[in-house]
């Protein structure tokens, strides 16, 4: 069977950055197997049928999400009904940018190393909610914003779904992106329960990790990230310390002032004296 090379620059015009269809498939000659030279991430909305890649068939179901790497072959045929797919391309420097700023670490998405590239299935009602924002990027398809922002979105929402693993330290994605996204005064303020909420996961599943991957208890690692965030304020701005206390949402300067000391050794004020000295 011939295999065609598709480009991204014959799908876009000169200032666009991103490419969005929708099509119903109804026969394998509706599109031909191909490679191409760009990244494409396709989720199945309606009906069913066989995605023929790398030269294996698999059978495609709505809600499946399947995020194609620039060598692999590919093409569908459909069932009797149809499939219709809504797929988003965009140029593998994007691939790599994202790799780069989000990704370093992980295997996994359009990065894994196995023959056939990730595949996964959600609930349709998040199918529905990546096709209103594939939806809108449709007038900005020369925004890097858009693109980037609807990608972030679609990596976020599986991550919710699979314990990923990032495997240099073979941390859950879940805990990872939580890790990374409780850093606000208003997450600190909810403690526990804000931590739990934007884990996704069940407060016993969380703390099973946690102690499994990082060896400590969830006190310790709201604690850990609450004196991170504190000692970033100290260095970089002049926010009173009492103002930090509270924003790290601690009640007493002085239980602020005892955490602080126990990872750092020395006190918010001296702290803040030793780092932003200035020769």
């Amino acid at each position: 069977m011939d295999i065609q090379s598709f480009f991204f620059h014959d799908f876009i015009r000169e200032d666009e950055v991103l490419h969005v269809a929708r099509v119903t498939i109804y026969s394998r000659r509706d599109i031909s197997l191909h490679k191409h030279d760009f990244a494409e991430i396709f989720w199945v909305e309606n009906g069913s049928g066989i995605h023929l890649i790398n030269g294996r068939e698999i059978k495609l179901e709505r809600g499946d999400i399947v995020m194609i790497r620039p060598d692999d072959q590919h093409t569908f045929t459909s069932s009797k009904k149809g499939l219709t797919i809504m797929n988003l391309a965009f140029s593998t420097g994007t691939l790599h940018y994202l790799r780069t700023r989000y990704f370093p670490d992980l295997n996994y998405y359009f990065w894994t190393d196995d023959f056939l590239p990730f595949t996964t299935s959600v609930d349709i009602a998040l199918i529905r909610q990546i096709s209103r924002r594939a939806e809108g990027c449709f007038r900005f398809r020369n925004s890097l914003l858009h693109l980037d922002s609807l990608l972030l979105f679609i990596f976020r929402s599986i991550a919710a779904n699979e314990d990923i693993v990032v495997k240099s330290k073979q941390i859950p994605l879940w805990l990872h992106n939580a890790m990374q996204d409780f850093c606000t005064p208003e997450l600190f303020k909810q403690g526990y329960s804000g931590f739990v909420n934007i884990c996704g996961k069940n407060i016993d599943h969380i703390n099973r990790t946690i102690r499994k991957v990082l060896y400590k208890s969830l006190s310790d690692l709201i604690a850990e990230l609450r004196m991170n965030y504190a000692a970033k304020q100290l260095v970089i701005t002049n926010v009173p310390i009492k103002t930090i206390c509270s924003d790290c949402g601690f009640n007493s300067l002085a239980h602020f002032y005892k955490t602080f000391k126990k990872f750092y050794q020395v006190t918010p004020y001296y702290f803040r004296q030793m780092n932003q000295n200035v020769a």
